[in-house]
């Protein structure tokens, strides 16, 4: 019996042709275009892996086959005719065109969730059979992104590469890195040792939820990405045609770099934060601190190849600046009325630096407060006024909006959930987004964004739980077209892509809650739930 045809995200358009094509009679996977040489051997790798199946990758070849073909104009980079696709699967073999490399790159992706779930395990474990289908395809939105938090938990390199190989099956095309924040520094910047020396890593954790006070577990936490890491991960990205971003968050979430150069502070360092929250030390606005910045955006710009880097720029208290002789002297002589003007300062200096790299520029949507250079991207976390708000100043936009993209946030209100920081938002909500709010044109939205923030994920098993079955869910909404979702709803899509989710050895949460060893239980990993409220729009 021929195997339902469930993907996700849904294509735009999909006819079944009915029957099967075993890939083992085709003789090879035939790329012409060298551009397309490095993607036909990844499948060639995946296809043995997952299958057995070993075939060889040439220019050129008469008999059925796997053909990869780049065909028209040349689109250009970030839209979403250059992730277009068409796949054609018949008796005699696979089509797979498209006009730009990226096309390329999701069709494979989908030719992948067309194979049997076993065919994604790590040892042949299926047989590679395929449905005969014509697709033709392309995303709705430019910027589909999963952003992952290794600051305030640190992960390890592979695991990071195993979240890229996830975000090209699903069709994402983007891997945000959050690398810096009070509770560590995770990348390697030469001209600045003490931050791998001591900005690293944390005396120890608090346990359980911050507000809930319950101590510290007395042990230590760190670890850092050294350069070569970072070369690696981001070829890897590249090989998958997935842009792999970096976030340097300033002038905000510093604790961690005070505590190796306090001078760049009041001078007072407190150490790496061991509790989360919102911590008042900021960077001073001086010239050593923009030569700070300066080095770390230097060495960044060097290793990522994105033509983005993030400069942060959330919940930036300004206590610090009302009381610091430093600060006014600064708004005086450059004339700032409100001391939330010293942000703003900040945000032009950045965007000068890294324009002068080659790089634009996003930073998260405190940096409209006080006025940002209008080819900043906003990255819009808050809600989803504020859209409309970055929007209407001329910025494109990356929505993020809490309530439909933060996955810190619990999925159901049974007490088995594991500890999150806060909020509600179950997969049926991610589902139902619309991530194009009324009002705003279509055109200044980038794209959007779902979000691991890792306050309580000390562990891979943890972020895992959050991200899946959501993150799929969120790349369907990200992916497919209005219709698309309309006639074929994700939720019925779902419980098909958890046999690719176990095939891949993902932690992920089932529909009907938590396993047993997922379950948060009355210990410190037990539920907290504290009320979460939408940020007004100002």
């Amino acid at each position: 019996m021929q195997r339902r045809i469930s993907l996700i995200p849904q294509p735009q358009h999909l006819a079944d042709a009915g029957g099967e094509t075993d890939l083992a009679a085709l003789g090879a996977i035939v790329a012409p275009d060298p551009e397309t040489t490095g993607l036909a051997w990844l499948l060639s790798d995946l296809l043995a892996r997952g299958t057995g199946l070993r075939l060889s990758v040439q220019a050129a070849y008469d008999g059925p086959a796997v053909r990869l073909r780049l065909e028209g104009p040349r689109p250009a980079d970030l839209t979403t005719e250059a992730e277009a696709y068409r796949l054609r699967i018949e008796e005699g073999g696979v089509d797979l065109t498209a006009a730009h490399p990226d096309g390329i790159a999701r069709g494979i992706a989908t030719l992948r969730q067309l194979l049997p779930a076993g065919a994604l395990r790590a040892a042949p474990a299926a047989r590679p059979v395929v449905p005969r289908v014509a697709i033709e395809d392309a995303p709705r939105l430019r910027w589909r992104s999963v952003h992952v938090d290794v600051a305030r938990h640190f992960q390890s390199k592979d695991f990071v590469l195993a979240m890229i190989d996830r975000a090209w099956l699903h069709r994402l095309n983007v891997v945000h890195l959050h690398l810096t924040d009070d509770q560590g520094w995770r990348v390697e910047v030469p001209a600045r040792p003490k931050l791998t020396e001591t900005a690293s890593w944390r005396t120890e954790t608090v346990v359980g939820h911050a507000l809930a006070e319950a101590g510290f577990d007395g042990t230590p936490h760190g670890g850092y990405y050294t350069l070569e890491d970072l070369r690696e991960i981001v070829a890897y990205g590249r090989e998958r045609h997935i842009m792999i971003v970096p976030e340097i968050n300033l002038p905000g979430h510093t604790r961690a770099v005070l505590a190796a150069y306090p001078e760049l502070g009041t001078g007072h360092g407190k150490g790496v934060a061991t509790t989360f929250g919102v911590f008042e030390e900021v960077l001073e606005p001086t010239e050593a601190s923009l030569a700070f910045a300066r080095d770390v955006f230097t060495a960044v710009a060097e290793v990522f190849d994105a033509p983005f880097i993030h400069i942060g720029g959330d919940e930036v208290p300004t206590a610090q600046w009302e009381r610091s002789p430093v600060a006014a002297e600064l708004m005086e002589r450059e004339g700032i009325a409100e001391v939330r003007g010293v942000q703003a300062w900040f945000t032009r200096a950045f965007v000068e630096q890294v324009t002068a790299l080659g790089r634009r520029v996003i930073g998260w949507d405190e940096i409209l407060d006080g006025g940002a250079p209008t080819e900043a991207v906003v990255g819009v976390w808050r809600n989803e006024a504020y859209v409309k708000k970055a929007a209407d100043a001329g910025h494109q936009v990356i929505a993020s909006p809490e309530p439909y993209a933060y996955f810190d946030h619990y999925q159901s209100e049974s007490a088995d959930e594991p500890l999150s920081i806060h909020g509600l938002t179950p997969v049926e909500k991610v589902a139902a987004w619309e991530p194009v709010p009324p009002g705003v044109d279509p055109e200044s939205l980038l794209g959007v964004q779902c979000q691991l923030w890792s306050e309580y994920m000390p562990f891979a098993r943890d972020v895992e739980y959050r991200a899946f079955p959501r993150l799929a869910v969120f790349a369907d909404v990200a992916w497919a077209s209005p219709e698309a979702r309309a006639a074929s709803p994700v939720l019925e899509r779902l419980e098909d892509h958890l046999m690719r989710l176990d095939a891949l050895g993902i932690a992920y949460r089932p529909l009907e809650g938590p396993r047993p060893w997922q379950r948060g239980g009355t210990g410190t990993r037990g539920r907290f739930d504290r009320p979460f409220e939408e940020h007004p729009a100002e």
